[in-house]
């Protein structure tokens, strides 16, 4: 009975700190962020808690809402985890499975096949640069010092990840 007055009997400021809490603490595991939505949810039931004290004045009454705003808060960050890892929540748009890097970023893949390959520069080669070769752009590294964009170069060798070209006009 005296867990039915405990609700009964609890202050509308208390109850909304704790509302606005849990609503707080929802933004907070959809949204990512910085935080805040996550830190003013538990200084809104740290705020239920010390109003409680200050309207029922009772020991028992203040104990017994830290044990629940504990219980409550914990139970929902764990239902709200498990649904963001392996419930419903996993397949929305809310949940980011890969990352920012692209999968091919620092792999280049068969380098060798492109030496004897012609293509076009793009960016200045002072003596780095950029080149389209076969419709892709990489970075190239002059052997003859500075090759203009819109040159037309051939890929002389491959040492490392480093694609050596020369400019086909010019004389050896």
């Amino acid at each position: 009975m005296e867990f039915v007055e405990f609700f009964t009997q609890m202050h509308w400021a208390v109850i909304m700190l704790v509302c606005v809490g849990l609503v707080l603490l929802i933004i907070e595991a959809i949204l990512p962020g910085f935080g805040v939505c996550g830190i003013t949810g538990i200084l809104s039931g740290i705020a239920a808690v010390v109003c409680e004290a200050i309207f029922t004045k009772s020991l028992f009454d203040v104990f017994f809402l830290i044990f629940l705003v504990l219980v409550v808060f914990t139970l929902f960050f764990v239902v709200v985890s498990l649904m963001l890892s392996k419930g419903p929540l996993k397949k929305t748009p809310l949940v980011e499975t890969g990352t920012a890097i692209p999968e091919h970023y620092g792999k280049l893949k068969n380098l060798d096949e492109l030496v004897g390959k012609q293509g076009e520069v793009v960016s200045a080669c002072k003596p780095v640069g950029k080149a389209v070769i076969d419709g892709k752009t990489y970075t190239v590294h002059s052997t003859q010092g500075t090759i203009n964009v819109g040159e037309k170069i051939k890929v002389v060798g491959i040492k490392n990840t480093t694609i050596n070209i020369e400019c086909l006009r010019r004389e050896k």
